[in-house]
């Protein structure tokens, strides 16, 4: 299964990397709130309590941004809800509910997946989880661009036969990637969701370890492994269905005193 994913050139330079010159410099400076940010839209989301720990919920959605601009650092917050709308998420895993997507282009969808372990109460409790939140905020928009001026995709595609899941639950997805930007940027993880046999989302994690080969330019010789955290891909997920999303950057994020820092 394979996801294009837009991507901004960030040029950097090195004795290993040296772009062509025809490469073009794209670095977006400070920029206030982004204003209505509502374009970038959930088409589609489901999530499991997995059976095999009552204590963990996976969830996964696909994004897309209806927009003719690029959202750049679009912040995804994932909540699991009770049937009274309040938050049953473990305390010790709120830094974990935020999560941030470098890049969108215009027009494009990408896949966003999240794990959270719930509080004790609910763990206790089978009608604890009536279901997820997501909330989505753009940083800031960037006018689009081609090519060498410092705009390409990223297609992902995952390779079910190189993909794990254990009886626990844990487990990993190989990927490939074809980059058609002209420097390396900055991995910030990946995310994916994963479907059931029928299509539907069943589930989701997000992979803060940077991938090594994704946001080189290229064609990858060799998959990238996301692995999936906190025993998270459902008995029901079929691997060849996985959709996955690597996060390649402009540069590495500043640091920041937000309690709602993404984790990633």
């Amino acid at each position: 299964m394979a996801i294009a994913v837009g991507v901004v050139l960030f040029l950097t330079r090195s004795h290993d990397d040296q772009p062509s010159a025809h490469c073009m410099l794209l670095h977006p400076t400070a920029a206030p709130a982004a204003g209505d940010t509502s374009r970038v839209v959930v088409v589609d989301q489901g999530y499991t309590r997995l059976p095999s720990s009552t204590t963990l919920v996976s969830m996964g959605a696909v994004l897309q941004n209806t927009t003719g601009k690029v959202a750049y650092r679009t912040r995804v917050r994932f909540d699991v809800l009770n049937p009274a709308g309040s938050s049953v998420v473990w305390a010790n895993q709120k830094s974990f509910m935020t999560q941030e997507v470098p890049i969108i282009l215009p027009g494009t969808k990408i896949a966003v997946g999240d794990a959270l372990t719930l509080t004790e109460t609910a763990r206790q409790d089978a009608g604890a989880v009536a279901r997820i939140s997501i909330t989505v905020t753009v940083s800031q928009w960037l006018a689009p661009g081609k090519g060498n001026e410092g705009l390409g995709p990223i297609t992902t595609t995952t390779n079910a036969g190189a993909s794990t899941r254990h009886s626990d639950g844990s487990g990993s997805v190989a990927y490939t990637t074809d980059n058609t930007n002209c420097a390396r940027m900055v991995g910030r993880g990946s995310s994916m969701i994963f479907r059931n046999e029928s299509g539907a989302i069943v589930g989701g994690s997000l992979s803060t370890q940077p991938a090594l080969l994704a946001c080189q330019p290229g064609q990858s010789s060799s998959p990238d492994t996301a692995i999936a955290t906190l025993r998270s891909i459902p008995t029901s997920a079929d691997l060849g269905k996985t959709l996955l999303t690597a996060y390649c950057d402009l540069d590495r994020p500043q640091p920041s005193d937000d309690p709602d820092v993404p984790v990633n």
